[in-house]
């Protein structure tokens, strides 16, 4: 093979390469944030994606992405438990509402998992509804139909 093929073909192999990380660039699947703003009536929250773009640059900020239940549902139940058990503490001397984490699991600075779904989201019916719904827009892995999934970093202690 000569020279001149060789090097065309080298170039036409580097090519695609960057085209293939273009579009893995582009494709959003799941990452890591962290919650700026968590509103408990609506399980939504604002997050700050982790991972700096290619360029250096950081990414903006995400705003009221759902969070899926497992994520609070143990701070919902220990709220709804601490006002009976205080009084169970307080009449045999026990100390069952001491052990609850300090902190709730869901709130402004964890580190949260986040993956951004397939399809059109805003015609979603949010919450418990397993409804079939139509996308709205044929926009695809677009990270504005984002939603929380995981919460990192707490104990059972701190929260």
């Amino acid at each position: 093979m000569s020279k001149s093929k060789n090097e065309e073909l080298k170039a036409m192999f580097n090519m695609m390469n960057k085209l293939h990380h273009g579009f893995l660039a582009r494709m959003k699947v799941g990452n890591m944030a962290k919650v700026v703003k968590y509103n408990k009536n609506t399980h939504t929250a604002d997050i700050q994606p982790l991972a700096k773009s290619s360029d250096g640059q950081t990414p903006a900020q995400l705003l009221d992405v759902p969070v899926s239940e497992n994520c609070y549902i143990i701070d919902e139940i220990l709220d709804r438990l601490k006002p009976e058990l205080s009084k169970v503490d307080s009449h045999i001397g026990s100390s069952i509402v001491a052990k609850f984490p300090k902190k709730h699991l869901m709130r402004p600075g964890v580190p949260v998992a986040y993956v951004t779904l397939d399809r059109d989201t805003d015609n979603w019916e949010r919450g418990r509804k397993a409804n079939i719904y139509m996308p709205n827009t044929s926009r695809l892995h677009d990270i504005n139909d984002s939603v929380i999934i995981g919460v990192f970093g707490g104990d059972a202690k701190d929260g």
